[in-house]
């Protein structure tokens, strides 16, 4: 996962990848859940995803996305 701030917009880019034999969390699970919860909307396919959401705290941002794949793929 990858989260960076984009200057000229003011939001932050979220992309997403994981490996081919990752039944538990798909790529566009992640950017979709990571997006939202930051205000934003994304998409793409279960190896590689990405969107946009606005966030002043990258650091927080990113460990939720990290509580978040935990818990996902603990089930």
């Amino acid at each position: 996962m990858l989260l960076a701030p984009q200057m000229h917009s003011g939001k932050v880019l979220c992309a997403c990848q994981v490996p081919k034999d990752s039944a538990l969390l798909p790529a566009s699970d992640w950017a979709v859940a990571v997006c939202r919860h930051f205000g934003g909307s994304g998409g793409g396919s279960a190896l590689v995803a990405k969107g946009t959401g606005s966030s002043d705290d990258i650091p927080a941002a990113l460990k939720w996305a990290e509580q978040f794949a935990r818990q996902t793929t603990q089930r």
